[in-house]
């Protein structure tokens, strides 16, 4: 298992908030990723490691898996890449 360090969960933090302020991302048709990636931002705010409560706070399937990776990450079983990278439409 792979520690995240805080420099590297901050950089996270830092390119997720950057996807939210795309402007693509407001479309109806993206309101699923935009709902992972306000949970993703809880996640790693408060490295949560669980994914318990993902269900609760996000409706969407696609919101919940997106959620689901940014846990993966702080795990060290998936890459920043992968997790900031969720495509928009």
């Amino acid at each position: 298992m792979v520690i995240r360090t805080e420099q590297e969960i901050q950089e996270t933090i830092g390119k997720v908030n950057e996807r939210l302020q795309e402007k693509p991302i407001n479309k109806f048709v993206n309101a699923p990723v935009k709902e992972g990636y306000k949970e993703v931002l809880h996640i790693l705010c408060n490295k949560v490691e669980s994914i318990d409560e993902i269900p609760q706070h996000c409706k969407t399937e696609q919101g919940r898996f997106i959620a689901w990776l940014a846990v993966d990450y702080l795990h060290g079983e998936c890459d920043q890449k992968t997790l900031v990278n969720v495509p928009l439409k």
